[in-house]
């Protein structure tokens, strides 16, 4: 089964990547500059409180770097971002002391809003690269109907029966949650090691002896042609009952069952979808899949709800067994 193509992450632009590089060297130097006077007052040597400084923000660093591969994974980073919370913290509680000597109460502010402001940049990234995983998987619930505050004001029984369709129509064309579905590989791209095959190793025995022949069986001599012994007829024993021969009636070939007639839809996109149900095992496309066959093919795309409640109920309205297969896996389902 050919998994359908995802779009691609949309990464900075390269003055925005070069800007961003540079607030972040200028904040963590400022931070380590920070830590590292306050262990010097401290009385620790200048060497080892400036490591000690860059430890804690490259360490928050790291912990980043590992919440935002989590991310890309679709896997939890909860741990991760605990890290990186913990060394803010950590780094911003130092920077506050040391700014309260220097500056005072806005000195401190002023520190303390360093790591902050770190913390605040990497939460940021983070999202952003959230939302471009949850867009090219499919995820991205459409936005429910804006109402005006105007109309909350002047008619609040109307503007709240319409939002309680929506999310009533919301709720009725979501997809059920079902375990993945496993599917046939086709195809393998490349083989780390190949198979050992273990040595297969005969013991020495010996060589078993060959099979006795039967023993041939006496053939009479055949009399010669024109002296041979008559036929005689079949004996039948006394009191048997012989039943009249019988003729069986030639049984017809079975005829082949009707073609059915093609399906015809009402859109173009309907067959697109259709052929999304072909996979091994066969399953049932999610919103994603279904987008993306149908601007593969060409067509005009549409909104979620318009995919779901409109085209493919047309295609499952022709086949109801269509709707009971389960769920594709989630990068084909929405």
């Amino acid at each position: 089964m050919e998994t359908p193509p995802t779009r691609r992450r949309r990464g900075l632009g390269g003055p925005v990547r070069v800007a961003r590089a540079i607030v972040l060297v200028m904040m963590l130097a400022a931070a380590a500059w920070s830590i590292s006077a306050k262990l010097t007052a401290w009385g620790m040597d200048e060497d080892l409180a400036l490591g000690l400084s860059l430890m804690f923000d490259l360490a928050g660093l790291i912990c980043a770097v590992y919440a935002e591969r989590a991310i890309e994974r679709g896997t939890p980073a909860g741990l991760a971002r605990l890290a990186v919370a913990a060394f803010v913290t950590v780094s911003g509680l130092l920077n506050w002391s040391h700014g309260l000597e220097v500056g005072g109460e806005v000195g401190g502010i002023g520190l303390a809003s360093i790591s902050l402001a770190v913390e605040l940049l990497f939460e940021l990234h983070r999202r952003d690269v959230r939302d471009e995983q949850r867009a090219a998987r499919g995820l991205v619930a459409e936005r429910m109907p804006h109402i005006p505050v105007l109309a909350w004001l002047m008619f609040p029984g109307q503007a709240w029966k319409t939002l309680r369709r929506s999310v009533r129509v919301r709720l009725d064309n979501l997809d059920p949650v079902t375990a993945p579905v496993m599917t046939a590989v086709t195809g393998v791209d490349r083989i780390a090691e190949p198979p050992v095959t273990p040595a297969v190793t005969t013991p020495l025995t010996a060589p078993a002896a060959p099979p006795a022949l039967p023993a041939p069986t006496p053939v009479s001599p055949t009399p010669p042609s024109g002296r041979g012994p008559a036929p005689r007829p079949p004996t039948v024993p006394a009191g048997a009952r012989l039943l009249p021969v019988m003729c069986r009636q030639a049984v017809p070939p079975a005829q082949a069952a009707p073609t059915p007639a093609p399906i015809r839809y009402s859109d173009a996109r309907c067959t697109v979808i259709r052929n999304l149900y072909d996979t091994v095992p066969p399953s049932r496309p999610g919103t994603a899949a279904m987008r993306t066959a149908i601007v593969a093919a060409g067509l005009a795309d549409a909104s979620d709800g318009y995919i779901r409640g409109t085209l493919r109920a047309e295609v499952e309205a022709h086949e109801p067994r269509l709707k009971d297969l389960p769920s594709a896996p989630f990068g084909m389902s929405a």
